[in-house]
């Protein structure tokens, strides 16, 4: 089974991805940690198929440094693949604006976006999923110890 989906194939993969429970999840996934495993298990485990939506290398260079990713787009997604929870990975073009992430929404119609408490974008996947009718669920605290940030600092 492919797991790794490009945006211009997903309307292809749309009856496969829909079928039971959709949970969508997004993220950097930059350098795998113990906090980005709980949170992929505790989104899994809210629905029946898992599609994590991947951040493009531009658009972590732009909001995390010059220095990122550490890891491509490509390494990010095929390290993700092996992951038993993960169902789909949708590979991000570099995208812009709230609206660019509301018409992805859109286009995927998820039946719950897992996020993590006190997620900074929450108000705007609120009212993504109400738009489709779904549902936000937190399923995990953000781990203090646990940030791709901190590991780079930490090996400097």
């Amino acid at each position: 089974m492919q797991k790794i989906i490009t945006v211009k194939e997903l309307k292809s993969f749309l009856p496969e991805i829909k079928k039971g429970t959709l949970v969508l999840i997004g993220g950097c996934f930059d350098i795998l940690h113990p906090g980005h495993i709980q949170f992929i298990k505790n989104a899994k485990n809210t629905g029946d198929t898992l599609l994590v939506l991947l951040e493009s290398d531009e658009f972590i260079k732009e909001k995390k440094g010059e220095n990122r990713p550490v890891n491509s787009q490509l390494e990010r997604a095929q390290t993700l693949s092996q992951l038993k929870e993960v169902d789909f990975i949708l590979l991000l073009p570099h995208l812009k604006t709230d609206r660019d992430y509301y018409e992805m929404t859109n286009l995927i119609q998820p039946d719950i976006i897992a996020v993590t408490k006190n997620d900074p974008a929450l108000i705007h996947k609120k009212k993504q999923a109400e738009e489709v009718g779904g549902q936000v669920i937190e399923v995990i605290e953000r781990l203090p110890k646990h940030s791709t940030t901190q590991i780079i600092n930490n090996n400097i």
